[in-house]
């Protein structure tokens, strides 16, 4: 969010567990990761102008590159995600891309850059239609100022770094996307070991051309499908505090445990491979007589463990001579899910030692 903050915030998350918002998703590779989607906290367009008159806050589009007048031509946007308020802290970031809706152009393909900002800035109300800008107000991200009208950028058109840390070639309207990059990657993991220091990145188009500015829509746009996104891989720290399937019977009795957990428990489930297991009836049914069902039980608890957030797929776990070989509760889910799968419920039966009797 950057040292003073960026206006409000409207996160999205798509990660099992926490809410259970939305399902899985594990990229290839790496069975433990979790996903976490989220709107701008903040975002702006500097409108080049020597005194810093006029801006763009909370206008519904951002504009990048270089208008048609002979001067103040240049528009560069600036955006911030609070990346610190849905990933925990201590997590490893494995994947960042930033995905902005494209709705106007005068101009063929133009390369746009992402730079990360070295100071903070704030969001004004000032709200301009197009490109030209309007009357900055207090607060505003202006040429000039980070807040207007008395907090300046060291150079005009903000302070960053100048070297980009992605580039895409934008041309007619549509979605484009930046990253995932490693450097893109690194600001978001240093966003997560230190809060303050998030001042956000900026957007910079071909600025030696006339003509070649590019509209964006903004996190105000009234179309909420067109609005910026951030997506970020993670693999979350190890915090365990798993509880046992006597537990989780309780919680199945428990009124409003179907808001709580299941529907995250459900979406995994089916994420694994195994739609038919239902949850609670896996540990209502007793006693589990047959392989199969103390399997489905095995999962379901691990399952719910997840989903409550009293594990994290993150976590080691001990490989059981005879029974499952995972190094992680992510992998152990996946080769659970494949034994039952395959019909070997007797090893499916026997993993998850980590979890409580």
């Amino acid at each position: 969010m950057g040292r003073g903050g960026h206006g409000g915030v409207s996160l999205r998350m798509a990660t099992f567990g926490l809410a259970c918002l939305a399902g899985t998703a594990w990229p290839p590779g790496d069975a433990r990761a979790e996903s976490a989607t989220l709107s701008p906290a903040g975002d702006a367009t500097l409108i080049e102008n020597p005194t810093g008159a006029l801006a763009n806050g909370s206008g519904p589009a951002l504009f990048a590159g270089r208008i048609s007048a002979s001067t103040g031509a240049i528009r560069r946007a600036v955006i911030a995600f609070d990346v610190a308020s849905v990933i925990p802290p201590g997590s490893t970031i494995t994947r960042a891309v930033l995905r902005l809706s494209m709705s106007a152009t005068n101009a063929g393909p133009a390369p746009v850059r992402l730079h990360r900002l070295t100071a903070d800035w704030g969001e004004g109300t000032s709200v301009a239609g197009g490109g030209g800008g309007a009357p900055s107000t207090p607060g505003d991200a202006t040429w000039l100022h980070r807040r207007f009208d008395d907090t300046y950028w060291t150079a005009p058109g903000g302070d960053f770094d100048p070297v980009a840390r992605a580039v895409t070639l934008v041309d007619q309207p549509g979605v484009y996307v930046w990253g995932s990059t490693p450097e893109m990657v690194e600001d978001v993991q240093v966003w997560i070991d230190d809060p303050e220091g998030n001042d956000g990145w900026l957007l910079a188009g071909d600025e030696g051309r006339p003509t070649t500015v590019k509209r964006f829509d903004s996190r105000e746009h009234p179309e909420e499908a067109n609005r910026p996104l951030l997506e970020v891989d993670y693999v979350p720290p190890c915090v365990p505090d798993p509880l046992g399937p006597g537990y989780w019977r309780r919680q199945c009795e428990a009124p409003g445990f179907t808001e709580w957990v299941l529907p995250c428990a459900d979406r995994l489930l089916t994420d694994l491979g195994l739609p038919g297991i239902e949850a609670c009836h896996a540990l209502l049914s007793e006693p589990p007589q047959s392989c199969e069902a103390r399997a489905a039980r095995k999962l379901s608890v691990l399952v719910l463990n997840v989903c409550a957030r009293r594990l994290q797929t993150s976590c080691p776990v001990s490989p059981e001579e005879g029974a499952c070989v995972s190094a992680s509760v992510g992998d152990l889910l996946r080769e659970i899910s494949d034994l039952i799968r395959a019909g070997d419920c007797r090893r499916a039966g026997g993993c998850a030692g980590i979890l409580p009797d």
